[in-house]
């Protein structure tokens, strides 16, 4: 058990420490999104940029430029999951005013935009893939109905967040526009921790419609942190609400795009810090590169003076995109982040140590206990014969009533001589006179004890029965030599009962000089 329960501390210690998190430091921008394919990194960043003075480091190697600005200037594609709360929980006097919401943003929809229509209740509902058609968009949002009975909005947003990729190698930004009251339903499935990590590690950002029969004084807290966590933003629909102006709040223009080609030198797979400045506004954060073998021909140092131009089509031949290579990650430990995980490698070995050590201990001492039962032993006999007898503690046969031997009828070697001062416990019990180590047997399993000239044996046990020459006994029974005691898979013979004032521990009955023998045996 105790084996087990630091295994699963040295998981859990291990887990929290390595868990990659999406944390972007930044001056006047912030990262919305990232990801690498084959040599090319498209950053997308929230807030303005200076194209002219832009410097992109990877590791400390400067990274080539090939293009960037904003997306709307360089028309860039922007896929937005439009994903709507259908619970009856939804405020019946703003429901006109959803659907209006909706049908604004569709009417205002940019060329280089699409959108994905998806209800959400109990279950996901896609009324409209990825499209910029108003008029398919508009017949899917003629079909929505609030007929939802639960509302699971984290694992909606989770379910329907895209993979996040070029498209055709051209870049494309991923967003999510949840329209929702906030209350949430969700008893399984995804939680709202699940989400937070899976938000930092993707750098996805969420945008928030929070639905209310009236005007908020303040955000709604889950849905706020939701924004929050992922970078996105927030507006409160409301009947009275200004539906052209909150529809165009959310729009995507003010995201600033670049891309980038990765030195050679450090496409290995590795997770890199990536570091973008134009001199004024700065952004760091940690990704990992793919793989991607470049022509020897090649120089891993890139020019020193980037100029953003045309991007130019890959020279390679393309290697199949994998989804780890598209993971934007920063660590939250910053530059101390070395420091922290060789910190973390020197105590998972010491863990690992003490768990070795324990494992043994507890194996040398379930050996030792396997062979005995006891802390004190003799071997007597005589011949070629001998047999072990046990004595459990410290054995005192002065002043004893009674002697007892019993031994193992499934293990003829195994036999005890035991004084009986008063009482002698026999059970699975550290602290027993006669410990059987058996799950079969109770802790405290039965007692032997004097009672007038004899022995009785007395049940004790609660869960498991005891016997008697096969007779379950439930209170107290005489007990003499050749009787059987049984208790689940475990059984003692007495071999015999001696009086007081016969030696402690006879092998062979001694004689008087008359020739008859002075143990008196019940």
């Amino acid at each position: 058990m105790l084996t087990k329960k630091l295994f699963t501390f040295v998981f859990v210690l291990v887990s929290a420490l390595m868990a990659p998190l999406a944390v972007c430091r930044a001056d006047g921008a912030s990262l919305s999104q990232a990801y690498v394919w084959e040599r090319n990194m498209d950053v997308f960043v929230a807030g303005e940029m200076d194209a002219d003075n832009l410097i992109v480091k990877v590791s400390n190697q400067t990274a080539e430029i090939t293009d960037g600005g904003f997306l709307s200037d360089k028309d860039v594609t922007v896929r937005a999951t439009v994903l709507l709360d259908i619970s009856t929980s939804m405020p019946p006097e703003a429901r006109a005013d959803i659907k209006a919401y909706i049908d604004a943003m569709i009417e205002r929809i940019a060329k280089n935009e699409q959108f994905k229509i998806v209800t959400f209740g109990e279950r996901l509902t896609v009324l409209q893939d990825f499209t910029s058609d108003r008029y398919d968009l508009a017949g899917a949002a003629a079909k929505i109905e609030f007929n939802g009975q639960q509302s699971r909005i984290y694992d909606a947003i989770y379910n329907t967040i895209p993979k996040v990729q070029p498209i055709e190698d051209k870049p494309c930004y991923y967003r999510t526009i949840v329209i929702t009251d906030g209350i949430d339903d969700t008893a399984s499935g995804v939680t709202k921790e699940e989400l937070y990590l899976k938000l930092q590690a993707d750098a996805y950002p969420v945008d928030v419609v929070a639905v209310s029969g009236s005007k908020q004084t303040e955000p709604e807290k889950e849905l706020s942190a939701l924004t929050r966590m992922s970078g996105g933003r927030y507006v409160n629909l409301y009947p009275e609400s200004d539906i052209p102006e909150l529809s165009s709040s959310l729009a995507s223009g003010g995201v600033f795009w670049l891309r980038a080609v990765l030195p050679s030198a450090l496409l290995d797979g590795s997770t890199r810090q990536v570091d973008i400045s134009d001199g004024v506004n700065s952004v760091q954060f940690d990704m990992k590169v793919s793989v991607f073998d470049a022509p020897s021909a090649e120089t891993a140092e890139p020019p020193a003076a980037p100029e953003i131009t045309a991007a130019p089509k890959p020279t390679v031949s393309p290697v199949e995109y994998e989804p780890e290579s598209t993971e934007s990650i920063t660590s939250v430990f910053g530059d101390y982040t070395l420091v922290v995980f060789i910190g973390a490698g020197v105590l998972l070995i010491i863990l690992i140590a003490v768990i070795i050590a324990v494992a043994v201990t507890r194996g040398k001492k379930k050996k030792r206990t396997s062979e005995y039962s006891a802390p004190n032993e003799i071997v007597s006999g005589g011949g070629n014969y001998y047999e072990k007898t046990e004595f459990v503690g410290e054995a005192d046969f002065s002043g004893a009533q009674f002697t007892i031997k019993l031994s193992n009828p499934d293990n003829p070697g195994k036999n005890w001589i035991l004084p009986i001062n008063g009482e002698l416990v026999i059970g699975r019990a550290e602290y027993c006179a006669i410990r059987l180590d058996d799950k079969s047997v109770s802790r405290e399993q039965c007692k032997i004890a004097a009672q007038g000239a004899g022995l009785i044996v007395v049940h004790l046990s609660r869960t498991n029965k005891t016997f008697l020459n096969g007779v379950n006994i439930t209170g107290s029974s005489p007990l003499q030599s050749g009787c059987t005691l049984k208790f689940g898979r475990e059984s003692l013979h007495i071999d015999y009962i001696q009086s007081l004032g016969a030696p402690a521990h006879p092998r062979e009955p001694e004689k008087s000089p008359g020739g008859s023998k002075t143990e008196s045996i019940f």
